[in-house]
């Protein structure tokens, strides 16, 4: 009797999570996770709102006759696209030369990923400064051979963000396609193989319809954090190749107009959302990110 009875308890109450919580557990768990996204993105946004709109809304359509509002946008969304398929590039193949290395280069390789991804975005942006400067390290190197004869133009150009920017993004489009790559099952590749099907084959049939979803999640991540990126376009660029970003820092800073820069990263935070909910619409991306 007390089995049957256990049987036909109502499933609410006995409802059990696959993690071994119970759903009132579970909502204890949520609570703080949720408290630090209200502190720490919901009521900057509140302040935010509250500050573009002290001039009656009057900012939102008076941002665009900033001078340098609509090129500045125009070169944010530029820059990031070029960014995000350059970073997915490389970091596909880095992903696929970290799994195929021997143990000790894909240590190293692993290990450079990482030391890039725990050094402060300034000292690596400095680091690419010092590179580029007309007379910096990609000179004297370059003189070395004889291939440089006058200071090299790179320094605050638009090409000279490039190359820094995928350095710094790159960790963030490797480490899903890694993640990718090693839950591929071996008896799928040893199949492939058994069946005659050579290393483009395999790659092609195998390994790449598995990526595809972590390339597309990594190139994702990196174009919305390249929309907001202030720190090594503001070094590298200079302040003719201002992105969006130098843009509100210099309403809120130096022209004194706050309500202006509020708007602007209003409209920066509500595309990079926008974009954010498109794509896992399409791609199912959050799915790939945990």
């Amino acid at each position: 009797m007390a089995m049957t009875g256990l049987i036909h308890t109502p499933a609410a109450r006995i409802r059990v999570r696959s993690l071994g919580t119970t759903q009132a557990e579970l909502g204890w768990l949520l609570w703080p996770p949720l408290i630090f996204f209200v502190f720490a993105l919901g009521l900057p946004m509140i302040a935010l709102l509250t500050q573009s709109f002290e001039t009656g809304g009057a900012a939102y359509p008076g941002m665009f006759s900033v001078p340098t509002f609509a090129d500045s946008l125009l070169r944010t969304i530029i820059m990031a696209v070029v960014v995000t398929i350059l970073t997915t590039i490389l970091g596909g193949a880095y992903s696929l030369a970290i799994a195929a290395s021997p143990t000790a280069l894909r240590i190293a390789l692993l290990g450079a990923l990482l030391l890039s991804l725990w050094t402060s975005v300034m000292v690596r942006s400095f680091g690419w400064m010092l590179l580029e400067l007309p007379k910096g390290a990609i000179y004297w190197f370059l003189g070395i051979f004889g291939l440089a004869d006058e200071p090299i133009e790179l320094y605050q150009t638009t090409i000279g963000m490039y190359p820094a920017m995928v350095a710094i993004m790159l960790p963030f489009a490797v480490l899903p396609i890694m993640s990718s790559l090693q839950s591929i099952d071996n008896e799928q590749l040893n199949a492939a193989r058994i069946f005659g099907a050579g290393p483009m084959l395999t790659f092609r049939a195998v390994t790449w319809p598995q990526i595809v979803p972590s390339l597309l999640a990594g190139g994702v991540l990196v174009f919305v954090m390249s929309l907001g990126f202030y720190v090594t376009p503001l070094l590298l660029g200079g302040p003719a190749n201002m992105t969006i970003s130098g843009v509100i820092n210099s309403q809120m800073n130096q022209a004194n107009r706050p309500e202006l820069g509020a708007a602007m990263s209003i409209l920066l935070v509500g595309g990079t959302i926008l974009v954010y909910l498109v794509a896992d619409r399409l791609f199912k991306v959050s799915e790939k990110w945990g």
